[in-house]
C-alpha cells in the first residue's frame, strides 16, 4: 500500500475477487471521515465485484488503464449498508397488507391502515427479497442463508412450505400466470425453476454471476442477465430449456419487458448502457447510452418512455421507447437504488439509499418535486391498492417509511423489526 496526502493506492490484482472487496471494505471502515481516495488495481474487469459494491452502496467507480482495472473508492461520499439487514424488499397486498423482510429471520406484516405491525412470520435464514404473486394468494420469499424460498399462504399468513434452491438465492420471479417461480444462483451459476406450491420443475445453467431474472408478461420467455458473462440467457417459459445467449453490454443486472412482450430493456451496470432486445428472435435492435452504473430499468404504463437509474451517476436517465432516443436526464440524491411508477403513472419514487432519502418525480415534466428524508439505506417500494401512498424499506434503520404521493410527505416511519415487538 502506498499513501499520497488524500489518496491510497493499493494493488490488489493478486487477490481472488471476494478478498479484494473484503480489503475495500476495511479501507472504508479506516478511512471514514478522512477525505480520503482509494486507487485499486484489481487486474481483470472487475464485474461482480463492482457491482456487489454498488449494490451495497458504496461510492466506487470503475476506471481503466491499457490492460489494468482500478475500483475507486470514495468512502465519505455515501452510507454503505453492512451490519443489519432490515426491511429491504417489500410487497403490498390488494387488500392493503403490505409485507417486509427485518431481523431474526422474519417477514413482518403491516396492516396499511393503521400503519401497525399485526404479524411476524419465520421464515428462513436470511430473506433477502420477496415476490407477491401476481393474483395475491402467494408470497415467496427468497432466502439467501439457507438456500431456499419460503412459500406463505396469504389466506392465513402461514408458511406453506420450504422448497430448497440454490446457493443464495436472490430476488424470485413469479410468473404472470402464476404458474412458475424462478430464482437465479450466482455462486451456482443455475436459475431454479419451482411451481406455484413449490414443486421442482427444473434447474438451469446459465451464465457466470447471474442476477435479477425477468418474465416476459405473457409467460413465453424468461431472460436471465448474467453481469460476469455480460450476456442474457433465453429461456423457454413453455419447458425451461436454454434457447440461446444474447451477448449485451458489460455487467447487465436487471431486465424490464414492455406490456406487449415484444421487447426487453437490459441495463449494464458496467458499460453504462441499455440494451433492447426484440423477443420474436431474441436480436439486438438498440443501444441506449445511460449514466454511469446504469442498474434498474422500468417502462411507463403506457410504453411511452423507459427509465434506468443510475447508481453511480446520481440520476435517471429517460428514454423515448419509439425511438430509443434519451430524452432526459433527471437528477436525483446519491445512489438511487431502487425507483418505481405509482400505479397512475404520475410519479417515478426514487429511493436515494446513501443520504436516506427519497425523490418523487413529476413524469409529465420529467422534474423532480420533493425531496424527503426517510429511514436510513431505503430500497424497495410498493404502493397502497388505490394508489396514494408509497411504502419505502429502510435497511439500517430497519423502518417502513409511508409517503403521501399527493402531498409529498412523510406520513409515518413504522418500526417493523425487533423494536416493533
Amino acid at each position: 500500500m502506498h499513501m499520497s496526502s488524500d489518496t491510497v493506492i493499493l494493488d490488489l490484482h493478486a487477490l481472488a475477487p471476494d478478498r479484494q472487496v473484503d480489503e475495500l471494505k476495511r479501507q472504508y471502515l479506516s478511512l471514514r471521515g478522512k477525505h480520503a481516495l482509494i486507487r485499486a488495481r484489481v487486474g481483470a474487469l472487475p464485474a461482480r465485484q463492482y457491482i456487489s459494491m454498488l449494490e451495497r452502496g458504496y461510492r466506487v467507480a470503475l476506471e481503466r488503464e491499457g490492460d489494468n482495472y482500478f475500483l475507486v473508492l470514495r468512502p465519505d461520499d455515501s452510507t454503505a449498508r453492512f451490519g443489519l439487514r432490515g426491511a429491504h424488499s417489500i410487497a403490498c397486498h390488494s387488500d392493503g397488507r403490505v409485507y417486509t423482510n427485518t431481523t431474526d429471520n422474519r417477514v413482518a406484516v403491516i396492516d396499511g391502515g393503521t400503519r401497525k405491525v399485526v404479524k411476524y412470520i419465520a421464515v428462513g435464514d436470511d430473506p433477502s427479497h420477496l415476490e407477491l404473486a401476481h393474483h395475491g394468494r402467494r408470497l415467496y420469499v427468497a432466502n439467501s442463508g439457507s438456500n431456499d424460498v419460503s412459500i406463505i399462504d396469504t389466506a392465513n399468513d402461514g408458511v406453506l412450505m420450504t422448497a430448497p434452491t440454490g446457493k443464495r438465492p436472490l430476488l424470485p420471479c413469479v410468473a404472470a400466470n402464476g404458474e412458475s417461480v424462478y430464482l437465479p444462483s450466482g455462486p451456482d451459476r443455475t436459475v431454479t425453476v419451482l411451481g406455484a406450491e413449490g414443486e421442482f420443475k427444473k434447474i438451469i445453467p446459465v451464465g457466470v454471476a447471474p442476477h435479477d431474472v425477468a418474465v416476459s408478461p405473457d409467460c413465453r420467455w424468461a431472460y436471465q442477465p448474467n453481469s460476469a458473462s455480460h450476456s442474457v440467457t433465453v429461456i423457454d417459459g413453455k419447458n425451461y430449456s436454454v434457447v440461446g445467449e444474447v451477448k449485451v453490454g458489460l455487467g447487465p443486472g436487471h431486465i424490464a419487458f414492455d406490456a406487449e412482450s415484444r421487447f426487453a430493456y437490459a441495463a449494464n451496470t458496467l458499460s453504462d448502457a441499455v440494451t433492447v432486445m426484440r423477443t420474436g428472435d431474441h436480436e439486438v435492435v438498440a443501444t441506449i447510452p445511460a449514466g454511469a452504473g446504469a442498474h434498474l430499468p422500468a417502462l411507463s404504463s403506457d410504453g411511452r418512455y423507459g427509465y434506468v437509474a443510475n447508481f453511480a451517476a446520481d440520476s435517471l436517465t429517460v428514454w423515448d421507447c419509439r425511438s430509443h432516443g434519451v430524452i432526459a436526464t433527471i437528477a436525483v440524491g446519491i445512489y438511487p437504488h431502487f425507483f418505481a411508477l405509482s400505479p397512475d403513472g404520475q410519479w417515478l419514487v426514487v429511493s436515494n439509499t446513501g443520504e436516506s432519502s427519497i425523490c418523487l418525480i413529476d413524469t409529465h415534466a420529467h422534474e423532480p418535486r420533493a425531496r424527503l428524508p426517510v429511514g436510513g439505506a431505503p430500497a424497495h417500494i410498493a404502493f397502497s391498492p388505490d394508489g396514494e401512498l408509497a411504502f419505502v424499506g429502510c435497511e439500517s434503520s430497519d423502518e417502513l417509511a409511508v409517503v403521501d404521493l399527493r402531498r409529498a410527505s412523510v406520513l409515518d416511519l413504522i418500526r417493523v423489526g425487533a423494536a416493533a415487538a
